[in-house]
């Protein structure tokens, strides 16, 4: 197998895997909740992506570096949409349910 055909194919794994996040990260962000997202999840998935990012760049390969850096974005996005919209108490201290 050539090399471009295996860059090429690496470029759209990364490309689909990181499209896959985008209608989660607007349905999250328009909704304002993230109640049915899994944090351990989320925070196990921001790890693993930042350390894909990280292998990425120690080998130096465009295509990880770009669909982990951006995939990184987005997960971090609905991490962050978890951590701010669904905080089990409000700020005087009661439920918000």
């Amino acid at each position: 197998m050539s090399a471009e055909l295996v860059e090429s194919t690496g470029l759209l794994a990364g490309f689909l895997t990181t499209l896959a996040y985008v209608p989660q990260v607007l349905k999250v962000w328009r909704t304002r909740t993230a109640r049915d997202i899994s944090l351990i999840m989320f925070l196990l998935m921001n790890i693993g992506i930042a350390l894909w990012l990280i292998y990425g760049l120690l080998i130096g390969s465009p295509g990880l570096i770009a669909a982990n850096l951006v995939t990184l974005g987005l997960t971090a996005a609905v991490l962050a949409a978890k951590l701010k919209f669904d905080r089990p108490f409000s700020r005087s201290g009661r439920s918000r349910e």
